[in-house]
């Protein structure tokens, strides 16, 4: 069984990715520079489940529009964290932090390095590292204005 399943893998790991659903800006160009992980990671379906949890919509709005310190911003988010953290969109962000960051898990202690590591991404050719080369994804359909093919 063990063979079949490395045999299934590796081939897995091969296939190149079409994405079909992707909110990425269309240019690298045009990310969003003052920004922190927070941001990055709550502008998205996970600010949802936060909410469900019992975060509330202003101190959501604290964590995407104030330029509080990202510890601050965790001291927010960290209760809802934690309860939210096993949803599909949770895990999500763990596996990036792990994968693209090399900090595992996300927590009070390990934030402000994690904001550190994605901070310095925030320079040209981070798309293509992590979508192209690590993600294989030959392709994305981008859900905005523009169809872009570089990335």
């Amino acid at each position: 069984m063990d063979k079949i399943y490395n045999e299934i893998l590796d081939y897995i790991k091969k296939l190149e990715i079409i994405d079909t659903h992707e909110h990425l800006p269309s240019f690298e160009a045009d990310r969003e520079s003052d920004t922190d992980v927070l941001k990055e990671y709550l502008t998205h379906y996970f600010s949802c489940d936060l909410i469900s949890a019992g975060f509330s919509k202003s101190d959501y709005k604290k964590i995407i529009e104030s330029k509080l310190p990202i510890i601050e911003k965790w001291k927010l988010t960290e209760p809802y964290w934690e309860v939210s953290k096993y949803t599909g969109y949770g895990r999500s962000l763990e596996i990036a932090a792990k994968e693209i960051y090399g900090i595992d898990g996300i927590s009070k202690s390990t934030i402000e390095e994690l904001n550190n590591k994605f901070l310095e991404t925030l320079t040209e050719g981070h798309f293509k590292k992590i979508l192209k080369d690590k993600s294989r994804i030959k392709i994305s359909l981008l859900d905005v204005n523009i169809f872009d093919k570089e990335y």
